[in-house]
C-alpha cells in the first residue's frame, strides 16, 4: 500500500456516511505499521481514528466507530526534506513502506530510491547515514525527536541551500502532494464559493491539500506555490 496516498482520501462510515477526509498519519515508533489517522470533518473539526478502525482502503477509506482522544505514535515524515550525513540535500520523503523492515522512499531530483529506515534519523528533517551503526553513533534513535537530532538537522540545512524539486508533469498525484507539503503559497486560492483554501504566505499542509483536492483546486494550489525559478526551469 502507498501510505502517502491515504492523505486527502474521503473517510466513510460502514453505512456510507461521509465523515471527512484524512489529513495526516502517525506510525508506530519503529515505522512497522500505521498507528492512527488524523482526519477532519466538513467543518474542519479534527477527529482521530486508530489504525484498527480502518476496514477498507480504495478510492475512499471505510472505517469503524473507534476513535482516539489524541494521536498516538510518531508523526509521519512524508514531505520532510532529506539530507545525507554530510549535509547534502537529497530530496523529500515521498512515502513509507511499513512492515518488518520498513523503508523510506526518497523522491530526489532525478529518481525515487528506497532506504532502510534503520539508517535514518527522523526529526524535523531526515538525515540518512551510511549504516545503522553510524546512525546510532550519531546518537539519533529512529523515531525519537531528540535535541541532538534537531541541532544536527538544523546544521545540515544551513550547510546546503534549500532546493525545490518541481515534480515532472507525468508524475502521480501522490508525488504532487508530497512535493507541495511545506511550500509557501504565493497567491491565495479560493473555492467556487469564494472560501479560502490557502492564503498567501501560508505553508502548505496536508489539510490544505485535502481542501484543494475536494474543490478541484489542487493544480491551482500547485501553480500558486511555484517561484520564478521553478517556472523558468
Amino acid at each position: 500500500m502507498q501510505v502517502s496516498a491515504l492523505i486527502g482520501k474521503p473517510v466513510l462510515s460502514g453505512s456510507g456516511e461521509r465523515l471527512g477526509y484524512v489529513t495526516a498519519l502517525y506510525f508506530a515508533r519503529n515505522f512497522s505499521r500505521i498507528s492512527c489517522l488524523v482526519c477532519a470533518d466538513a467543518e474542519e473539526e479534527e477527529f482521530i481514528l486508530p489504525a484498527r478502525a480502518l476496514l477498507a482502503d480504495g478510492d475512499a477509506v471505510i472505517v469503524g466507530r473507534q476513535r482516539l482522544s489524541e494521536p498516538v505514535g510518531v508523526p509521519s515524515p512524508i514531505g520532510r526534506t532529506v539530507y545525507s550525513h554530510t549535509g547534502e540535500q537529497l530530496g523529500v520523503v515521498a512515502d513509507i513502506r511499513t512492515g518488518d523492515a520498513p523503508k523510506l522512499v526518497l523522491h530526489g531530483p532525478q529518481k525515487e530510491e528506497c532506504f532502510p529506515l534503520s539508517i535514518a534519523a527522523v526529526g524535523e528533517t531526515v538525515i540518512l547515514y551510511p549504516s545503522e551503526k553510524e546512525r546510532r553513533a550519531a546518537g539519533s534513535p529512529t523515531g525519537r525527536n531528540t535535541p541532538e537530532r534537531q541541532k544536527r538537522a538544523s546544521a545540515a540545512a544551513k550547510k546546503t541551500p534549500a532546493k525545490e524539486y518541481a515534480p515532472a508533469a507525468d508524475e502521480s498525484e501522490r508525488l504532487c502532494r508530497t512535493d507541495l507539503l511545506g511550500r509557501t503559497v504565493r497567491r491565495s486560492v479560493f473555492d467556487d464559493f469564494g472560501r479560502p483554501i490557502a492564503k498567501a504566505g501560508e505553508k502548505v499542509t496536508a489539510e490544505m491539500i485535502g481542501r484543494a483536492r475536494r474543490s478541484n483546486r489542487l493544480l491551482t494550489l500547485s501553480m500558486n506555490t511555484l517561484t520564478n525559478f521553478d517556472i523558468l526551469t
